[in-house]
């Protein structure tokens, strides 16, 4: 049973209990950090980026900004000192070798500017004349069949990973003051309720709220990423039972 501490007027705390409280938040930014692949609080016009991102391709937008695509697809990265090219331009996505930049055409040209992503979309739907269209009937209906299942696909992964946090809170939770602090019980603190809000939203948030965080999942592919970590902690779980 671990033991609950409350803040009190009728004693000081200890410095101890202040180490420990300095070393759990240190644990959280960890966390945070290591999870932000996860997450994003850019809110996306999601038919937007998806026509640009289907009509402008990498080498597209790096040729129009200014950047020489040499051999190989290769270009000296932007971001960086780059002497040499480092840069590669995938078919979808961009990688540099040499600082770890990556992403798709919108976080090119994003950061390039300096832009939040929908402004980035905005600019490159402006430069390449590509205008946002309403779809027809069929469209929709697809669409709508097509969002529902990619709804219920991020439901089910991150319920999993709300009870790997429900385990982790429970039972990796310090036991004395002086024990340290488990990751695990830190990362579970730090996530609970912002996945917990998720759920909720996809459960009862209305099409717009659900559609913002299914577009959130599949950004960089987090929802794979995610879902792939689930199966790893419950093998990892399975065989030291």
């Amino acid at each position: 049973m671990g033991y609950v501490f409350r803040r009190s007027t009728a004693f000081r705390v200890s410095r101890r209990t202040k180490r420990r409280g300095e070393i759990l938040g240190q644990e959280r930014h960890r966390a945070e950090r290591q999870l932000s692949k996860y997450f994003s609080k850019e809110e996306t016009n999601i038919n937007l980026f998806a026509q640009i991102k289907t009509a402008v391709s990498i080498k597209e937008a790096a040729e129009h900004y200014g950047l020489k695509i040499g051999r190989g697809n290769m270009v000296c990265c932007p971001f960086h000192a780059d002497r040499t090219p480092s840069m590669k331009l995938n078919e979808d996505y961009f990688y540099c070798f040499g600082c770890g930049a990556t992403g798709d055409v919108i976080d090119l040209v994003a950061r390039l500017f300096h832009l939040p992503p929908a402004e980035a979309a905005k600019r490159l739907a402006e430069d390449f004349g590509v205008a946002e269209q309403k779809p027809s009937v069929l469209a929709r209906l697809k669409r709508g069949k097509t969002q529902m299942e990619a709804e219920r696909h991020s439901f089910r992964v991150l319920r999993d990973y709300f009870g790997i946090l429900q385990d982790w809170k429970e039972h990796c939770a310090p036991q004395l003051p002086e024990d340290p602090i488990d990751p695990r019980y830190a990362e579970a603190c730090h996530m609970l309720d912002r996945i917990g809000n998720m759920l909720d939203i996809l459960i009862s948030g209305t099409p717009q709220e659900r559609g913002s965080v299914v577009a959130d999942m599949q950004k960089d592919n987090r929802l794979g990423l995610m879902e792939e970590r689930n199966r790893q902690i419950k093998e990892d779980a399975h065989e030291q039972s």
